[in-house]
């Protein structure tokens, strides 16, 4: 079945919503698709299911670890202070481990930028 989406007048991040979900529905361990899914949500103000899908991430894949940065700004956009903390922690431990310094200097930032500099609550 195919159909025309235009003529149902629906937005573009719908419709991509509508294909990542159904690569989602073939293959639940697509890290990437779940991903983009988190962000088109973002970008339809859908916050609660983007965090649903970035902490599926987490839980699931938790090497995945441009999920780290994202849903610490969505947790600091929704006023969780303490959980963007924790996340940016965890991926600057992860990202170190794993020797990807660009990851890990963008979540040193962004840590700092929460804290001000006082990360040792």
């Amino acid at each position: 079945m195919v159909f025309d989406f235009q003529a149902m007048n629906i937005s573009p991040e719908e419709r991509r919503i509508s294909l990542l979900k159904s690569f989602l529905e073939k293959d639940s361990s697509d890290s990437f698709s779940r991903y983009a899914l988190a962000l088109d949500y973002i970008k339809l103000n859908r916050l609660d299911d983007a965090v649903k899908e970035f902490e599926y991430l987490l839980t699931h894949t938790p090497d995945y670890t441009a999920t780290y940065y994202h849903l610490g700004k969505l947790y600091e956009t929704l006023g969780r202070t303490a959980d963007a903390k924790k996340v940016y922690q965890d991926g600057i431990s992860l990202t170190a481990k794993r020797g990807e310094a660009h990851a890990n200097k963008e979540l040193r930032e962004a840590l700092f930028m929460l804290t001000g500099g006082d990360d040792d609550d």
